[in-house]
């Protein structure tokens, strides 16, 4: 069973704005975190910087009710994945948690996160579609979690810019 959560809004809007304007010009670099096993290719920029983290700490927990307790991984991202990877990327007690904030796409385009159950006869099918929408947030827990960006269905150039957290979170 999937756990997952979304709200939309989740940051202040002038911040939002903010982020939202400048984040195409950061200087993106392939990622090395590469997980092992998956081919998911992605770029970042990261970690952010104190007064970022501490605005997306403040956010989680006024919108969840959520505090953190350690932070593997923060990143700025941006993917423009053209297939399907699922992946999961629980480590336990660094990473049982995962924020994904989406930022800046083309709404139209299918620029979201697939979440993924496997069928009787093993094989992964989309059961969860969370759609790209400006300063949406989704919070799920990693464990058994599979997902993947869904730009592989997309003809569009654009991509999707997010910033993600790999997180030990307390209630």
């Amino acid at each position: 069973m999937i756990n997952l959560t979304t709200v939309d809004d989740f940051l202040p809007k002038k911040e939002f704005n903010k982020i939202h304007s400048n984040i195409p010009f950061l200087e993106w670099a392939p990622n090395d975190l590469n997980i092992p096993n998956v081919n998911h290719i992605w770029y970042s920029y990261g970690p952010l910087s104190p007064q970022d983290f501490s605005m997306f700490k403040k956010a989680l927990k006024k919108k969840f009710n959520k505090k953190i307790i350690s932070c593997k991984l923060n990143s700025w991202t941006w993917v423009n994945t053209k297939e399907p990877r699922p992946h999961i990327d629980y480590v336990k007690n660094k990473c049982e948690y995962q924020l994904l904030v989406y930022i800046r796409s083309d709404e139209r385009i299918s620029g979201g996160t697939a979440f993924y159950s496997q069928n009787e006869k093993g094989l992964n099918e989309i059961d969860i579609h969370i759609g790209f929408k400006e300063n949406r947030a989704i919070l799920f827990k990693s464990k058994d979690c599979l997902h993947s960006p869904l730009l592989w269905n997309s003809k569009s150039q654009t991509g999707r810019y997010a910033a993600i957290f790999q997180l030990v979170i307390e209630d």
